[in-house]
């Protein structure tokens, strides 16, 4: 297949387990400790399963083993503050509350990497601010917006997971690095919440645990279909396409989720003006 199906795919599935978790985690009321060691794990072995197909192995890990471990660890905690914040805002909303990654991405890019700050990337990141306030219900009161406040602190964990993540992928084999990544980031989230345990007996039963499955296949296809479209493809192409999926998530939210079908003007607005603001940064 090429980058490009690779990347569309990747979208699609990344975008529609958001959806998946939103529903898990607002409407099942799954405990986000519980769910984050739950889920990574799930998502680790099936990851696992297929780069033994392949041949697991992590050549030259050993050099780059501090990124590797902080990503880990950013991850871990990562996790339980993205399922946090699904279990407070609606999924339309979260795209655009993680699409903040890019700007920490960025900042961490200039400050370790000595890369430039051009105008356009000052001008994306006030848009992607001024997106984020324009799904704040009450400007005034964003300081006490719980879910607002965990979206932004999500993106931030997160910006410093993918880079790490990433810096850490150019120097072993991805595939065999993506598996043994979730399976660390299982553990580290469990580490935090070791009393979670007991809280994760109801994810193994009936329908939860086929919509734990479903959403970690989805997951999974996603998280690999992007590892190939930056191994076929160009940094510089795939990272601005990959940013449709602000777009994409918004929409099949409006569309599939039934609930979320409310000041939809502002939120198609928001997800546009972010997409905007996250491809100058990236471009």
């Amino acid at each position: 297949m090429s980058w490009q199906l690779f990347t569309a795919i990747s979208v699609l599935a990344l975008s529609s387990s958001v959806l998946l978790q939103r529903v898990l985690l607002h409407g099942d009321k799954i405990n986000p400790f519980a769910y984050a060691v739950t889920f990574q794990g799930i998502v680790g072995i099936l990851l696992t399963i297929f780069a033994l197909a392949y041949g697991l192995k992590l050549p030259g890990i050993e050099n780059v083993w501090l990124p590797a471990v902080i990503s880990i660890i950013a991850f871990g905690v990562g996790h339980i503050m993205y399922a946090k914040t699904l279990q407070s805002v609606e999924a339309s909303a979260f795209s655009v509350l993680f699409a903040t990654q890019a700007v920490w991405i960025m900042l961490v890019g200039i400050l370790l990497f000595s890369e430039s700050l051009t105008v356009l990337q000052v001008i994306g990141t006030l848009l992607i601010f001024g997106s984020v306030g324009l799904l704040v219900k009450n400007i005034r009161a964003l300081t006490l917006d719980k879910g607002t406040m965990y979206g932004l602190l999500t993106g931030l964990i997160f910006g410093v997971a993918i880079v790490s993540w990433s810096y850490a992928g150019r120097y072993t084999d991805g595939l065999s690095w993506a598996a043994v990544s979730f399976i660390g980031t299982s553990l580290i989230s469990f580490l935090v919440r070791p009393g979670s345990f007991r809280k994760m007996a109801p994810l193994f039963r009936g329908k939860l645990l086929l919509k734990l499955l479903l959403l970690g296949v989805f997951y999974g296809i996603g998280s690999l279909t992007m590892l190939f479209a930056y191994k076929e493809g160009t940094f510089s192409i795939v990272t601005p396409l990959r940013q449709t999926s602000i777009i994409v998530t918004t929409l099949l939210a409006l569309i599939f989720l039934a609930k979320e079908r409310n000041r939809i003007g502002i939120k198609l607005l928001a997800a546009i003006v972010c997409f905007i603001g996250v491809l100058l940064i990236v471009v």
